[in-house]
């Protein structure tokens, strides 16, 4: 059995077993450590994981008709609902129940990735691949990222210091206000998510990946953790075929696949595949 079967019925019997034991404090009003809850929620998990795991093409289906997604909203929305209502002692009301929330949250996206990930040709109809390819970007596009890289950084590190400086003297109101405290209340999230992503983009910025074209679309695996996304049609906005690098755009204008040319032999034969979907566009942001 591949090791990512056993992955998939771990994430899946964890996201299930998780929501049996929540079910179960919540009925028995106990918490969710207490051992029914937690007798439950294994007994659970290993029924279903193990299912899962010896039988990955349960969740086929799943993948196809959306029941995954739909499913995930509703548990998502069905907690978000809960703690809403929950309020009768106020905020002691909702903090029992905030970690099970975040908790349960993570898990069922852990789900939610694996078996999507396991199956995701299923979105394609299982058809054969057009065309595959593998590689990253040319080396002065890995400059270019990293000079972006270090600029975001600088930029979110200089920003809060220009901030207290020229607030005060030349926009005081603004300090009154309930943006500057939400702004200040959200800062230390944003500042240490982008240099997160900085530091991420300096030290890997080639991020090699394989693309798979198909009649419904593109599934771009990543090189190194395997994790495969599909991409519709709809969604991709057009090709370029350069000198250096063959890109291929999409309506996000930040997210650009780019592959130098060296990396594979015959870059007239994929973009002749491309141009039967998609049309050829000119350069974008990065």
């Amino acid at each position: 059995m591949p090791s990512l079967d056993y992955k998939l019925g771990l994430s899946v019997g964890s996201y299930v077993g998780l929501l049996v034991a929540f079910c179960t404090a919540l009925l028995l009003d106990t918490g969710l450590t207490a051992p029914p809850a937690q007798a439950t929620g294994i007994l659970t998990c290993l029924l279903v994981g193990g299912t899962f795991a010896r039988r990955p093409s349960l969740a086929s289906p799943v993948l196809r008709f959306h029941v995954l997604s739909v499913s995930l909203t509703v548990h998502i929305g069905s907690l978000l609902a809960l703690l809403a209502l929950d309020t009768r002692d106020g905020a002691t009301a909702i903090e029992p129940l905030l970690f099970p929330l975040v908790i349960s949250t993570g898990v069922g996206l852990f789900a939610f990735i694996f078996v999507r990930d396991r199956h995701v040709e299923a979105a394609f109809g299982g058809e054969p691949a057009r065309v595959s390819w593998y590689g990253g970007p040319h080396p002065q596009t890995i400059r270019r990222l990293r000079l972006v890289a270090v600029l975001a950084a600088v930029t979110v590190i200089a920003a809060p210091f220009v901030g207290f400086l020229v607030v005060p003297h030349w926009a005081g109101w603004l300090e009154a206000t309930r943006l500057w405290a939400l702004l200040g209340d959200v800062a230390p999230t944003i500042i240490g998510s982008v240099l997160g992503a900085s530091v991420g983009l300096f030290l890997s910025p080639d991020r090699e990946k394989r693309f798979t074209v198909y009649d419904d679309g593109i599934v771009v695996q990543n090189g190194t953790s395997g994790f495969r996304i599909p991409l519709a049609w709809w969604y991709v906005r057009g090709y370029e075929l350069t000198d250096r690098e063959l890109v291929v755009h999409t309506w996000f204008p930040l997210q650009t696949y780019r592959f130098d040319r060296v990396h594979f032999e015959q870059p007239h034969h994929v973009v002749d595949i491309l141009a039967e979907y998609v049309p050829e566009r000119g350069t974008t942001w990065l």
